[in-house]
């Protein structure tokens, strides 16, 4: 007998403890509408970041392994398009006689280019070229928009 009471108060204060946690998860949501803690905010505007984009182009690229200057490749880039671009990620290939890949690396370049015009870039230093690259190609891999040239669309 004294079991079915000891389980029925068990079961009791169970039940009350069950009630007690649904009225303090009802009042706390109703606390946090009245708060209002959902907000907008509005985030910065992004660059768009255009992949091997065709309005830009390679027009010259030397690589100058004997010149005394630190950096032994200069690169010029015409801007085509009707959009300025900025922020463009270069990739070199070196080659050596035989026309076998040697090395390749990235080189971002944080100018911009205007609609039209062209900018030279002489970036690459002397120690990052392999000393038996006697060619290279340059590729363009992606560049941003700029943020005032996508406004004005």
């Amino acid at each position: 007998m004294m079991r079915k009471y000891l389980l029925r108060g068990l079961a009791l204060v169970l039940v009350a403890a069950i009630i007690s946690l649904v009225i303090r998860g009802r009042r706390f949501e109703r606390q946090q509408d009245a708060q209002g803690s959902e907000g907008v905010q509005q985030s910065e505007s992004m660059p768009t970041r255009v992949l091997s984009p065709q309005d830009l182009e390679i027009t010259n690229s030397k690589m100058q392994l004997d010149s005394p200057r630190a950096d032994a490749h200069e690169v010029e880039i015409r801007n085509n398009g009707n959009v300025s671009y900025s922020r463009m990620q270069l990739r070199f290939v070196f080659l050596d006689r035989n026309g076998r890949v040697l090395a390749t690396k990235t080189n971002l370049i944080a100018q911009t280019v205007m609609p039209g015009k062209s900018i030279k870039v002489a970036d690459m230093a002397k120690n990052e070229i392999p000393p038996s690259a006697v060619m290279s190609k340059v590729s363009i891999l992606y560049a941003d928009v700029s943020p005032a040239s996508a406004q004005s669309r």
